[in-house]
């Protein structure tokens, strides 16, 4: 066991800070910053569908340690290490045989699905640990009949009920055992009052966060979905099997393989002694209750989701250790089964290690991807201004951004409420009066909140989009405005376009930054052919070229807000030197032949904008 502890750990550990945050870890990284008051009066404010014991636990934790990714999601190892060695007591308190439940603890500790919930900062591993710890001391206290086990049970159930509410479902289930019990085999009745009693305090000392919190759990609408029973079996007993970084056309048959291993679990104990169908009762109702539970309330609401199957983990593990007989057992008919047994365990040990190199190497099964070059972006795309110039924009309020990025320039969601294409364009016009000169726009899918392009049509009013790139997963676009008044060009060209004023920004050149140029262009209508094009390019002291743009010839005009001018987005290479760099601009027409560039009227093939870089 102690080994397996320590490869648990080891596991769980491993790669811990290499992918990064999802959203949820996020929220639940800023939700916990908060005062332990601030943290009840923001769940019941904000409606958060997850009670506080994990907020509360990650507050103290963070205040030792910092937040780092690392910081954060160690606690989740913590909780996950525990829960292995409570599944090896509570199957020692059981009567298995060391063995047997040996094995199931290690497949616990190797379990891709619970590694990934310990590898995560929510209070998924802190709620299968918990509900764990409830169902061994509640065996403790009905066994000892014992204050202190009794007073460990009442404690231990209600830090599960504050760590998640379908930490209910593990009571109930339990509750069912014991009241079953009681009715089916006399001798166990007196433990019933006792029993009742304890549960009548855990009701009473939780009935006033009910109270207070019960709207939420009415009024959440879900964000899983709702399957059929079969397929809700079907992917509980895939995940509790090799984890979700397995292809999703082989779940099923990772499913038909759990199945069998069950079954001899359960037909080996319900044909043993009646201790060992005691032992049946209450690892099924262990397993089933909270997953057809889960399951019920989903049949309403899209809320069924394999994250809250967690507190179901261990009684799966048992009764697969019960296929290897809780006791001794002899005979060729046992060892055949045993062997089968052990082959469909050797197969599932396989599975799993394959899911956790899929999770730990993958991309395709990772968390999230670019949040870190994101900032980097942001930080490289505001090099050069004054913060309160630069604004961020989100279309979707996701707070993992915030987590990464930490500098100086604030962020604004647009639009700022669900789908409101009203209040985005009055955001966006509050920016453009207080002088911002640029904004940086990651778009995200986000159906629920922007599911029209509302933040880029805000922003179109008012600023020119300069650029746009990827980073990562995100498709990141460039606003800008003129940082002030353009200075005069006032250069002639030969087919009657006039270059009338220019203005860069920002004013330094750096490497890795967007220089954006705004250019005043006037023209002829008669001359003007609407083919002509416009280049503008970043040179060095030597003449080459270094970075460009080049876009569609776009000629001064009314314009229902913005300024009428046209921007180009330079970006310039990371790998800059020290300079001299020049600046230059002209035109040319790719529809005639060669694509020429036209002169001006002083016979020029551009026009130097800045000379000095």
């Amino acid at each position: 066991m102690l080994v397996i502890v320590l490869a648990a750990f080891a596991l769980r550990v491993y790669a811990l800070d290499t992918q990064e945050l999802r959203g949820d870890e996020a929220f639940g990284h800023f939700f916990s910053q908060r005062s332990f008051g601030d943290i009840i009066s923001a769940t019941i404010g904000l409606k958060e569908p997850h009670p506080v014991a994990s907020y509360f636990v990650q507050n103290i934790w963070l205040k030792l340690t910092g937040d780092s990714e690392f910081a954060l999601r160690f606690l989740g190892v913590w909780w996950g290490v525990l829960a292995v060695a409570l599944l090896f007591r509570l199957g020692r308190r059981l009567d298995f045989r060391p063995w047997p439940v040996a094995l199931a603890a290690l497949l616990l500790a190797i379990s891709p699905y619970a590694i990934w919930h310990s590898q995560d900062a929510r209070m998924y591993a802190m709620s299968l640990a918990v509900t764990t710890a409830t169902v061994l001391v509640a065996l403790e206290a009905l066994q000892s009949r014992r204050t202190v086990w009794a007073t460990a049970y009442i404690a231990a159930a209600l830090l599960a009920l504050h760590t998640h509410y379908y930490a209910v479902f593990v009571l109930l289930a339990l509750n069912l055992f014991v009241i079953g019990q009681a009715i089916l085999v006399p001798r166990t009745r007196a433990l019933l009052k006792s029993w009742l009693l304890w549960q009548a305090i855990v009701s009473i000392l939780y009935v006033p966060w009910i109270l207070r919190a019960g709207f939420i759990l009415s009024g959440y609408g879900g964000n899983g979905d709702s399957p059929g029973l079969f397929d809700a079996l079907q992917r509980t007993l895939a995940v509790f099997a090799v984890g979700e970084s397995t292809p999703p056309d082989q779940r099923m048959w990772w499913a038909l393989a759990a199945a069998p291993l069950l079954a001899i679990g359960i037909v080996r104990l319900a044909v043993g002694s009646g201790d060992d169908r005691r032992t049946l009762s209450l690892l099924v109702l262990y397993l089933c209750v909270p997953l057809l539970a889960i399951w019920i309330s989903a049949l309403q609401r899209p809320i069924f989701n394999e994250r809250y199957l967690v507190t179901a983990l261990p009684p799966f593990y048992l009764l697969v250790a019960a296929a290897f007989g809780r006791r001794r057992r002899g005979g060729s008919r046992g060892s055949a089964i045993d062997g089968a047994a052990g082959l469909l365990v050797a197969i599932f040990i396989a599975g799993s290690l394959l899911s956790l190199n899929r999770n730990y190497s993958d991309p395709a099964y990772s968390k999230t991807r670019g949040w870190r070059d994101l900032a980097a972006a942001i930080t490289r795309l505001s090099a050069g201004f004054a913060p309160e110039r630069v604004r961020v924009a989100q279309n979707f309020p996701d707070p993992t951004l915030w987590y990464y990025y930490r500098g100086p320039v604030d962020h604004v969601v647009l639009p700022p409420a669900a789908n409101s294409g009203e209040a985005a364009r009055t955001a966006v016009e509050a920016l453009a009066r207080q002088g911002v000169q640029r904004v940086i726009l990651p778009i995200q899918p986000a159906s629920n909140w922007d599911n029209s392009g509302l933040a880029m049509m805000a922003l179109d009013g008012w600023f020119d989009r300069a650029a746009q790139t990827q980073v990562g997963v995100w498709p990141l676009q460039v606003y800008a405005q003129p940082p002030g008044a353009l200075t005069p060009v006032g250069v002639d060209f030969a087919n009657g376009v006039t270059l009338r004023g220019a203005v860069t920004a920002p004013e330094t050149l750096a490497p890795g930054e967007l220089l954006t140029v705004h250019l005043d262009w006037i023209g002829a209508t008669p001359v003007y052919t609407g083919t002509e094009k416009v280049f503008v390019q970043l040179l060095d002291a030597s003449g080459q070229l270094v970075a460009q743009d080049d876009r569609p010839l776009l000629l001064s005009g009314p314009r229902a807000a913005g300024t009428g001018l046209a921007v180009y987005g330079i970006q310039v290479p990371a790998e800059l030197g020290t300079g001299p760099y020049r600046l230059i601009a002209g035109l040319y027409d790719p529809g005639q032949s060669g694509a020429p560039r036209i002169l001006t009227e002083g016979g020029a093939d551009h026009v130097v904008l800045h000379d000095a870089w």
